[in-house]
């Protein structure tokens, strides 16, 4: 199940994706489930862009995503016949594969690094400038919160890229992640605590901090 793309990479869709089964998809489903095998193929090609895209963003290496989409499709159609098809596909899909990405970074010794999130995810925007030292300070501050985010603990980190950068609910985090609300809840709000905690002296001594 290699992906279709240029040079080994997807042409992921940038921003948020929403992905709803419908009919197209029971039938496809209900097609594997009594034996024909290549129906699944069309499943794979509806969501490899949309699940290799959310993947990435937790992820951040083009090849480590895409074992973990192989991976997650492959649960997958191992355990279709629990799927729910009262449900949308995708939400059950992206929930695996989550799930494997997850494992992932908590096994392999060496962090992630992630990208991508801003400073204003996490503290209140600073005013724009074009003074050469608050620019300056400003990628520092990019810097030093990707090095923060490293350190997060792999649950944490999970939730709050998958908030920020999937702009999912809270709902939608508790379905997917399998968790209950408040355990959502509480796990973005610390790892928000321990980066404002992590990144404070630096800001209280930055001119960013000072502009406020």
């Amino acid at each position: 199940m290699r992906s279709n793309s240029d040079n080994g990479r997807y042409n992921a869709p940038s921003g948020n994706v929403t992905v709803m089964a419908g009919e197209e998809d029971s039938s496809w489903i209900e097609a594997v489930l009594h034996g024909e095998r290549e129906a699944f193929s069309r499943l794979v090609a509806k969501y490899q862009r949309p699940l290799y895209a959310a993947l990435r963003r937790l992820v951040r290496n083009h090849a480590d995503t895409d074992d973990l989409l192989q991976e997650a499709f492959v649960r997958a159609y191992q355990h279709l016949k629990d799927f729910d098809r009262g449900r949308p596909f995708y939400p059950w899909l992206h929930r695996i594969a989550v799930n494997l990405a997850i494992t992932f970074m908590q096994r392999r010794s060496r962090q992630t690094t992630f990208s991508g999130l801003s400073t204003e995810e996490i503290f209140p925007a600073a005013p724009e400038s074009d003074n050469p030292d608050v620019k300056a300070e400003r990628h520092e501050l990019l810097t030093a919160l990707e090095k923060a985010i490293e350190r997060l603990p792999a649950e944490q980190r999970v939730v709050l890229l998958l908030r920020t950068r999937e702009d999912l609910s809270y709902q939608e985090l508790s379905e997917r992640l399998g968790i209950e609300m408040g355990t959502v809840m509480s796990r973005l709000a610390r790892a928000r605590e321990k980066l404002r905690a992590w990144l404070r002296p630096y800001l209280e001594s930055s001119a960013i901090e000072k502009k406020r």
